[in-house]
């Protein structure tokens, strides 16, 4: 059959992770045949056999335990260069989506952790960078108790990980003078259990408030009426 394609020029169906998923019928609505093989491409740069086609072709290779654990770290592959975000961008919205509708919580907060890592790092090129990453760290802070619990029961003799929702929100209204809703954000992260020195954090903005005092200022239409 693969030969019968290659002579009529026929693409074959989607059979590795992505077939596996269910995410066959989106993948190839959803990108040209040049960005499904330029992202291949970039998922197969860590390690894998020469030639090799995990999303599209040799299933096994990685395990993935749900499909927004796969998209995520696709996604997490296109990270690297400002062009690739958009792409990248789709990825999570797709991953978000089926993370949503399986009530995978786990897959959830990886999700938000890689949206608000892809937009921090391109804050200073795209206008709507910031927005995006508070956007991110809002959904990530209001599954935080769910998060929480589960990774909990998952690994009960191991500390929670850092938090990005809360630190890097907690990070970027600190940078805007907004240090009373920062010390909110590292409260509520520390209250919650979750890893970093909040306490340290906590003194180092009570400090800037007391010497510079500053109004709250709304920097983000999405990321400050939640806090």
């Amino acid at each position: 059959m693969r030969i019968l394609d290659r002579i009529l020029g026929r693409r074959p169906a989607t059979t590795g992770e992505l077939g596996y998923f269910g995410l066959t019928g989106w993948w190839l609505s959803s990108f040209s045949t040049a960005q499904q093989d330029y992202m291949e491409a970039a998922f197969c740069s860590s390690g894998l056999p020469s030639g090799a086609k995990p999303l599209t072709r040799d299933r096994g290779l990685v395990a993935f335990p749900t499909a927004a654990a796969l998209l995520t770290m696709l996604a997490d592959r296109l990270s690297e260069k400002p062009q690739d975000r958009a792409l990248a961008s789709r990825i999570l919205a797709q991953a978000e989506e089926r993370a949503l509708a399986e009530d995978d919580i786990r897959g959830r907060h990886f999700v938000y952790h890689q949206m608000i890592r892809l937009h921090a790092r391109w804050k200073d090129q795209f206008a709507d960078a910031v927005n995006l990453t508070f956007s991110a760290c809002h959904k990530q802070i209001q599954l935080a108790p769910d998060a929480a619990r589960l990774l909990r029961q998952m690994r009960p003799d191991e500390p929670l990980p850092t938090h990005l929702g809360y630190l890097q929100a907690s990070a970027l209204l600190e940078q805007e003078g907004a240090y009373e809703r920062a010390m909110e954000l590292c409260r509520q992260a520390r209250a919650g259990g979750w890893g970093v020195n909040w306490s340290w954090r906590l003194q180092r903005l009570s400090r800037k408030l007391y010497e510079k005092g500053q109004p709250v200022k709304s920097i983000s239409p999405s990321g400050i009426t939640w806090l």
